[in-house]
């Protein structure tokens, strides 16, 4: 197992004071990815962050599994569309200089 690259569920669960269903909860919504490592399931360090998020939306703002795939899909499709506005202002930046 390259440990650098994942962690186990059971430690980070262990390290966040929640349950591993949670974890697995938000795999079955396509939320995170767990890997298997040597039949022991594993998250990637780099949703590390992402996952806090999640945690904080489950724990803090009491919002259901459910609730957390419609919140992340609609701040998805937000960024996506910042993403496209700031695209198509540097286009029309470019066609505004050309005058």
């Amino acid at each position: 197992m390259n440990t650098k690259n994942v962690i186990t569920i059971t430690e980070f669960c262990q390290h966040y004071d929640i349950p591993e269903s949670f974890i697995i909860s938000l795999s079955e919504f396509e939320l995170i990815e767990i890997s298997t490592e040597t039949e022991t399931p594993c998250i990637y360090v780099t949703e590390i962050q992402s996952i806090e998020k999640l945690i904080r939306f489950h724990y803090e703002l009491d919002i259901n599994i459910e609730g957390i795939h419609a919140i992340t899909s609609l701040l998805n499709r937000v960024e996506q569309l910042q993403e496209n506005v700031k695209s198509l202002n540097n286009k029309l930046r470019f066609y505004e200089d050309v005058d």
